[in-house]
């Protein structure tokens, strides 16, 4: 473990002292310090669980948690609706009869190893933070704490009036299911559906045709799709 290991309140320090929000948090240097591969942080919203903490860089850690948010299931998910961590050590150990359609959905690209806590305000629950880990394994001691200050130091930042200015349109750190949002909204005009029973259709078609919610979301923003047909080749 190098003198940097779990450096979590080092790096929250710096973060709030800074007074950018979540902008001013690395979630590569976040993870390093954990000795994790990548993190997560999904804040809750009217659809579900927002992406907005990430580093873009790990394609696979965001289509891990963009799958999740398509098909209903998952570690992050199961932490948002209970308010518990769940800490996944190994998923290819877990009972197919725990998240049927996910563990079925997941490739071999994807993390091995997954650790989801609640970002929580007394009963308010207001997100997920996600570790993820290529390589199966539970954590230490020391891991465990430090992951859980950084879920402390992560509620810290998301409500103050910076980190609150994060979840706005004009914010720096960019909504990751921005386009999912709008298509969403066509949706509902063109169809003369509810918000809800749009995202059900988003996530239907995506599930039914193997694509990722966000390219389906594209054809609705972009090209019009009212989701009425199979894709084109």
């Amino acid at each position: 473990m190098t003198a940097d290991a779990l450096d979590i309140p080092g790096l929250l320090a710096q973060a709030i002292l800074a007074d950018r929000g979540l902008a001013a948090l690395s979630p590569a240097a976040c993870a390093q310090a954990l000795e994790l591969d990548s993190l997560t942080l999904c804040l809750l919203d009217h659809s579900g669980l927002e992406l907005i903490w990430y580093d873009p860089e790990h394609h696979a850690e965001i289509s891990f948690e963009d799958l999740q948010f398509t098909l209903g299931q998952g570690p992050t998910l199961d932490a948002a609706r209970t308010g518990e961590p769940v800490l996944v050590p190994d998923l290819h150990t877990v009972p197919e009869s725990r998240w049927p359609a996910f563990l079925q959905a997941i490739g071999r690209h994807h993390p091995r190893a997954v650790f989801a806590l609640p970002l929580t305000l007394g009963a308010i629950r207001l997100g997920v933070l996600t570790g993820h880990r290529n390589s199966p394994g539970t954590l230490t001691r020391p891991q465990i704490q430090a992951l859980f200050a950084l879920a402390e130091g992560a509620v810290t930042i998301v409500t103050t009036p910076q980190g609150i200015h994060d979840m706005r349109a004009d914010q720096p750190i960019s909504l990751h299911r921005a386009v999912i949002h709008q298509a969403t909204g066509a949706l509902t005009v063109r169809l003369n559906l509810s918000i809800d029973q749009a995202l059900i259709r988003l996530r239907a078609y995506a599930f039914t045709y193997n694509r990722s919610l966000h390219d389906v979301a594209k054809d609705v923003v972009q090209h019009g799709s009212s989701l009425d047909k199979p894709p084109t080749c």
